[in-house]
């Protein structure tokens, strides 16, 4: 087994690898002489101070509670950031003096950070600091701040969550659309159903699973549209949301979207149809049992058929 010494001194290898590794084989060691790994907030390079800062985190070590709070004020950003994540593990509630006044570092890891720890948080202070957060000029740090916020408010979160949707950045409106599926805020329907025609993908894919799980009815004459969209990506997306909302108004659609000229669009409406479960479907569906087109990983458009029937066909018994 290697040494502690031999350990910390990996940790400032030039190499992420060996410094990964290092962290990891020190991570497993808590029980042994912790104090070189204490000691290296101080006296180490950048890197071995972030990882030290890491492994302490990792320890949920209240014994280095205070030199973890001198680390947010380290002069180097990487340590910072690390510093906070640690005091996050350990104890985020008797940090948080700590975490306010480093929520406007000039560094955006810093202050995302601070934002992700300031959310285990139940206080006024760092609720204000969160909503700040959520006009930060950084996405990473806005992600951060939306995601904090409805983890620790709730539906309460809903007001702000609901203007996140607008935000320039894609990464964000799609976290956004998510949440607000699961928290279940059915004031977000309109904007979701908008954001079906994102022009990013993941934001289109988050808003159908957001629009599933709110059973939104509202949305099911807005998809029936998008089934003649001129992208297949709109098209088959609308397909798939129809079905895991069990819209039965759609299976007259669906079965003309079997004609489609896109093969995921066929294979997509078949599997709708299986969900809803309408045996006016079968002929139609019988009729493309042959298509041997392939719908990527979910096999060929006539294997898909033939589940889709023997789903209605179990159904209906």
């Amino acid at each position: 087994m290697e040494s502690i010494r031999k350990l910390t001194n990996d940790l400032a290898s030039p190499d992420p690898l060996t410094r990964y590794r290092a962290v990891d084989a020190l991570s497993a060691r808590r029980d042994e002489n912790f104090e070189p790994v204490v000691e290296l907030l101080g006296n180490g390079d950048p890197h071995q101070r972030a990882g030290a800062a890491e492994i302490l985190g990792r320890w949920q070590a209240r014994e280095a509670f205070d030199q973890l709070i001198a680390g947010t004020r380290d002069r180097d950003a990487s340590v910072r950031a690390r510093c906070i994540e640690a005091l996050g593990l350990i104890d985020a509630e008797r940090a948080l003096p700590a975490l306010l006044k480093v929520s406007r570092d000039s560094n955006p890891e810093v202050r995302a950070w601070t934002v992700s720890v300031l959310g285990r948080v139940k206080s006024l202070s760092s609720r204000q600091v969160l909503h700040g957060a959520l006009r930060d000029d950084d996405p990473s740090v806005r992600w951060h701040a939306a995601d904090a916020i409805a983890h620790c408010e709730g539906k309460q979160a809903a007001t702000h969550l609901l203007r996140m949707l607008q935000d320039p950045d894609a990464g964000i409106r799609a976290l956004v659309a998510e949440l607000l599926g699961h928290l279940r805020v059915q004031a977000a329907q309109d904007q979701l159903i908008h954001l079906l025609e994102d022009p990013d993908h993941e934001v289109r894919w988050r808003a159908a699973d957001a629009i599933v799980l709110l059973g939104s009815n509202r949305a099911v004459i807005h998809l029936l549209t998008q089934l003649q969209h001129s992208d297949a990506g709109v098209r088959w997306r609308a397909a798939y949301t129809l079905g895991r909302l069990r819209a039965k108004k759609a299976v007259k659609y669906l079965t003309d979207a079997l004609e489609d000229t896109s093969a995921h669009v066929r294979a997509r409406a078949a599997e709708a149809l299986g969900l809803i479960g309408d045996p006016n479907a079968l002929e139609l569906l019988h009729a493309h049992e042959n298509d041997i087109a392939s719908a990527g990983h979910l096999g060929t458009v006539g294997e898909v058929v033939r589940a889709a029937i023997e789903e209605i066909e179990q159904s209906n018994k």
